[in-house]
């Protein structure tokens, strides 16, 4: 077969101007074609809670039982085992039918099953994660460093001393808490043995996310360009109680602390 040089094969191509303006509007979507981060997979979980027909309360209850447990399986085992009056909630019946009817455990069955993956439900919506954490997590458990190895820290818009402290949450959760891989495709797909990657981590890095507050509101940082500082990471984690353990404790702190200051006057 005779070799077709550069100069041939481009003057079989054609790119008119109608063409070359369409590639130019569409930028942004030619730079993330055929990839997925964790904006993409959000918005395909919201189109598939559209279609389902999901209210907000069950959508929030989506996210909710998936940042308490990661796991289809175990999601539906805990719904299946709840009280009759926690089942008679509104939101229940929807909920687990969406479960079982949308959602896949690992990115692995996406292609067979048309289903959305479940480890990915926390990580389209970081902010939210936190939150939910903050509900579930007893006041005197809520430290960065716990916080810190939730995968989902290190996707939020911190500054340099807090990623620094999600970095190494981010190794610790894969290094030690995750020891081997529960998905049944990991050796027919020869897939990667869980572990910290280097390049995982700089994708989450680079998402930048808002933490979320009670009114589901995103709070942005004081310094949007060098994200959350310590100060505000616990002041956020600690205040978001719905028991108001912390609330009422920090609220007789100050009051002590400013009859303390009050000011005798002199006779």
């Amino acid at each position: 077969m005779p070799m077709i040089s550069v100069v041939e094969a481009l003057s079989t191509l054609r790119m008119d101007e109608e063409l070359k303006n369409y590639l130019l509007s569409k930028r942004e979507e030619w730079e993330m074609f055929g990839k997925m981060n964790s904006h993409l997979y959000r918005t395909i979980l919201m189109k598939r809670m559209e279609e389902a027909n999901l209210n907000g309360e069950q959508r929030f209850m989506v996210f909710f039982l998936f940042s308490v447990v990661k796991n289809k399986d175990r999601v539906l085992k805990a719904m299946e085992a709840m009280a009759p009056e926690d089942k008679a909630k509104t939101w229940f019946g929807p909920v687990m039918n969406f479960i079982n009817t949308t959602i896949t455990q690992y990115v692995s069955d996406v292609v067979r099953s048309k289903k959305f993956p479940a480890v990915n439900i926390p990580n389209c919506n970081p902010g939210l994660d936190i939150l939910v954490w903050c509900l579930i997590t007893h006041p005197n458990k809520r430290t960065v460093w716990e916080l810190s190895q939730r995968t989902t820290f290190s996707q939020l818009n911190l500054d340099a001393n807090m990623q620094a402290i999600a970095r190494e949450g981010y190794a610790e959760y894969w290094g030690n808490v995750v020891k081997i891989s529960k998905n049944p495709d990991a050796v027919p797909q020869a897939l990667p043995t869980p572990q910290f990657r280097e390049d995982y981590y700089a994708n989450s890095v680079n998402d930048k996310y808002l933490l979320v507050n009670l009114s589901l509101q995103e709070v942005p940082p004081a310094d949007l360009v060098n994200g959350y500082s310590e100060a505000e990471v616990l002041d956020y984690i600690r205040s978001i109680d719905p028991l108001q353990e912390y609330v009422a404790a920090q609220s007789a702190l100050q009051a002590e602390i400013n009859e303390a200051a009050v000011v005798v006057p002199q006779a």
